[in-house]
């Protein structure tokens, strides 16, 4: 489904990504993990068509999307929830998630999709007149997912969804984004939770300074004595 190859990245002519290569099947959870700082963010948002490449491509389902803008991206299936959430404070709960579809003109199925985001996060129902500024930081992060979706995504991309969020509520996130991939939505998922993001990903990639060091399974990342060294502190 998505082919990243060997794209390189730079800011301000210093390199922030090296020859990165990755790939996402249909269905699949996969996860970027690693610590601060060595471009798993910048990955992303390459991806997402906010970072210019340098070199590489971004290949999905077949077509080169590597030079489109963002908005051409998300028309084509892919949709970021990036990290910190990055809300309209001031505007509503249902205003936050009619922007989430602002690429799509049949009101019928933005409809659809929008029962879809309430089943999944009831909350937002509950709050949709609330101003999303007023929010708790786990229900914002629900609401970011949530407009998310309401691109109706091939492809979500979601950086840091346990960002800034209290512990009772980082399993509920992960628990959804499970669900979300139940339905038929492909998960790239960068995560500095390290340990949570492999319980759940089906495949998963380890960057460090900029570069891809590992991949495997998630189970196998969980196992590798290297990352228990570097990560997990066994």
């Amino acid at each position: 489904m998505l082919q990243v190859e060997h794209i390189r990245v730079s800011y301000q002519r210093v390199p922030a990504l090296h020859d990165i290569s990755l790939r996402v099947a249909r269905g699949e959870i996969v996860a970027i993990v690693g610590g601060n700082g060595n471009g798993k963010s910048t990955t992303l948002r390459a991806i997402a068509g906010l970072n210019r490449l340098d070199a590489g491509r971004i290949v999905l389902a077949d077509r080169d999307v590597g030079t489109l803008a963002p908005h051409d991206r998300v028309r084509l299936g892919i949709s970021m929830v990036p990290e910190g959430r990055r809300l309209f404070p001031r505007l509503t709960v249902a205003r936050n998630l009619e922007l989430g579809a602002y690429t799509r003109r049949d009101s019928a199925e933005v409809a659809t999709t929008l029962r879809q985001v309430f089943t999944l996060f009831p909350v937002l129902e509950e709050r949709r007149r609330q101003l999303a500024g007023t929010m708790s930081g786990g229900e914002q992060q629900m609401l970011a997912i949530g407009r998310g979706l309401m691109a109706h995504p091939q492809l979500l991309l979601l950086d840091e969804p346990s960002w800034g969020i209290a512990p009772k509520l980082v399993t509920k996130i992960l628990d959804t984004i499970v669900a979300i991939n139940a339905t038929g939505v492909s998960i790239l998922l960068v995560e500095q939770n390290l340990r949570r993001a492999l319980a759940i990903a089906d495949r998963a990639y380890v960057m460090q300074t900029g570069r891809m060091v590992l991949e495997g399974s998630g189970q196998e990342l969980l196992e590798s004595e290297l990352v228990k060294q570097a990560y997990l502190g066994g």
